[in-house]
C-alpha cells in the first residue's frame, strides 16, 4: 500500500529532513560525537588566549575528544573549560589537562598528559592545569632582553655620537687634519729610515762584528785586570798591617836628634868647627899637592935597580 503525501506533507518532511541533517552537521561541526559514548572533565585555566570551542582534545598526537564549552569564572577571574572525551579512553588522576600552541600563528589546543599510576578519575571530574609556552612565547622571552639592550646601546651610541660632535668642532677638525699629516711625514721618515737600513746591512754585520771581537778582548782584559785588582788589594792590606804609625814615630825622633845641637849629630851638623877642621885640611892638601907638582923629587924618591 502507497503512502500518498499531498503538497504541503511532503514540504513538511523535506523540512524535518533539513532540520535533522542541519542538527547533526552542526554538532559535527561543533566536535560532538552524536551516536558515541562520550564523558565529560572540566579544566581551568588563568588565560586561554587563542583557544575556542570545538577546539581538538588530543592524546600523545591523537584526537580523543573536543572542546564543549568555555564559561568564564567572574568572581575567581579563570576560565572552566568542559571537555567531552572519548569513553574508552581512561584517564588517571594524576593526569593534566596542559594549553599548548598548536600552530605557529597562535592557535592553541588542549593535550591530557597521561600520568600513569593513579585511580581513574570519573565522569565530570576536574583535571589539573598546566601552561606550555608557546613559539611565539619562547621568541619573545628572548627578544625582549635583546631589544633592551640594543635600546640601552642606541642610547650610548647617541650619547657618544653626541659627544664626539661636541669634540670635534671647527677647530679640533683642523687640529686633526694637521696631525694626520704629521703622521703620515713621520711614517714616511720612518720608511726612508728602514731603507736605508737595509742598505747597509753589510756595514752594520762588520760594526757588530768588531763589536763582538771587542767585547771578547775585553773579557780577556776582565781576567788581567782583576788580578791587577786583587794585588793592589793584597798591598792595601799589608800596608793595613803594617806599622807605618811606629815608622813615622822613628823618623820623627830622628829629625829631632839631628836638630839637637847637644847631640852628636847635632854639634856635627851646627857647630862650625867641623866645618873649618875640613877646610883647613883641604887647604893644606891643596898646597900639598902643588908642592909636589913644583919639586916632585924632594917628595919622591925613586930607585932604579
Amino acid at each position: 500500500m502507497k503512502i500518498k503525501l499531498n503538497k504541503e506533507q511532503k514540504i513538511g518532511l523535506f523540512a524535518i529532513i533539513i532540520a535533522v541533517s542541519l542538527y547533526f552537521t552542526i554538532n559535527y561541526l561543533k566536535g560532538k560525537d552524536i551516536f558515541g559514548s562520550t564523558n565529560t572533565y572540566y579544566t581551568v585555566f588563568d588565560n586561554v588566549e587563542g583557544l575556542s570551542a570545538t577546539s581538538p582534545i588530543y592524546i600523545k598526537g591523537y584526537k580523543v575528544g573536543t572542546i564543549l564549552e568555555i564559561k568564564y569564572l567572574e568572581q575567581q577571574e579563570k576560565f572552566l573549560i568542559t571537555m567531552k572525551v572519548d569513553a574508552k579512553y581512561h584517564i588517571p588522576q594524576n593526569s593534566a589537562a596542559q594549553l599548548y600552541s598548536s600552530s605557529i600563528l597562535g592557535g592553541k589546543s588542549i593535550r591530557i598528559n597521561i600520568v600513569n599510576g593513579g585511580k581513574i578519575i570519573g565522569e565530570r571530574d576536574t583535571l589539573r592545569s598546566e601552561i606550555e609556552p608557546g613559539i611565539i612565547d619562547n621568541i619573545a622571552a628572548q627578544i625582549i632582553p635583546l631589544k633592551d639592550q640594543a635600546t640601552e646601546l642606541i642610547a650610548n651610541l647617541n650619547k657618544t655620537f653626541v659627544s664626539v660632535n661636541e669634540v670635534l668642532n671647527d677647530q679640533a677638525k683642523e687640529q686633526l687634519s694637521v696631525s694626520i699629516a704629521n703622521l703620515n711625514k713621520t711614517l714616511k721618515s720612518i720608511k726612508a729610515i728602514a731603507s736605508n737600513i737595509e742598505g747597509k746591512n753589510p756595514e752594520i754585520a762588520s760594526i757588530i762584528t768588531n763589536l763582538d771581537t771587542l767585547s771578547f778582548s775585553l773579557n780577556k782584559s776582565a781576567a788581567a785586570l782583576d788580578k791587577g785588582l786583587a794585588d793592589i788589594t793584597e798591598v792595601t792590606s799589608s800596608l793595613k798591617k803594617a806599622d807605618i804609625e811606629g815608622t813615622i814615630t822613628s823618623l820623627k825622633n830622628v829629625l829631632i836628634e839631628l836638630n839637637n845641637p847637644n847631640g852628636s849629630i847635632g854639634k856635627l851638623i851646627k857647630t862650625d868647627s867641623l866645618h873649618t877642621s875640613i877646610d883647613s885640611l883641604v887647604r893644606d892638601i891643596d898646597v900639598l899637592v902643588k908642592n909636589i907638582q913644583k919639586d916632585p923629587k924632594k917628595y919622591i924618591k925613586i930607585s932604579v935597580f
